[in-house]
């Protein structure tokens, strides 16, 4: 719920990844709903799992982007 309100308040400015070390299947139903109320659609993303090589891909991209900047 929070990653999908990061994005819609974000927009494109920000760009918003989110991860947990036990991620469930599938996203909750209850929380697609109580954000569809809101006006935010979160059913089409995916629960992912948070592990050392997917932070150190992500610290390597944001380092680079850094640089370029």
């Amino acid at each position: 719920m929070a990653a999908g309100f990061m994005q819609s308040l974000g927009k494109e400015k920000v760009k918003v990844l989110s991860a947990g070390s036990m991620p469930k299947e599938q996203i909750n139903p209850v929380a697609i709903e109580v954000m569809k109320e809101v006006g935010i659609d979160i059913s089409n993303n995916q629960p992912k799992i948070l592990t050392t090589d997917s932070v150190k891909e992500r610290s390597e991209e944001h380092t680079s982007e850094l640089q370029s900047h």
